[in-house]
């Protein structure tokens, strides 16, 4: 197993260590970790977009999760 890291983007974000067996395997989890948390705050969604970094053990970016929310026109 190999140690990652998560990072939101924004000030103040904290970086959780996570253990998978690859990269594949860590943007997985990075994909829950980013379900679970809008789960718990949906006024996050209001920020319009944002990123969740994969990060290695020396804060380098390995994978990043972008989700937009886009009202629609019309």
């Amino acid at each position: 197993m190999n140690e990652y890291f998560l990072r939101l983007a924004g000030p103040a974000r904290d970086r959780v260590a996570i253990r998978a067996a690859s990269l594949d395997d860590a943007r997985n989890l990075a994909v829950q970790y980013l379900g679970t948390f809008l789960a718990d705050h949906p006024a996050f969604a209001d920020e319009g977009h944002w990123r969740l970094a994969v990060e290695d053990v020396s804060g380098r970016i390995l994978v990043q999760v972008i989700v937009a929310t886009v009202t629609p026109r019309g």
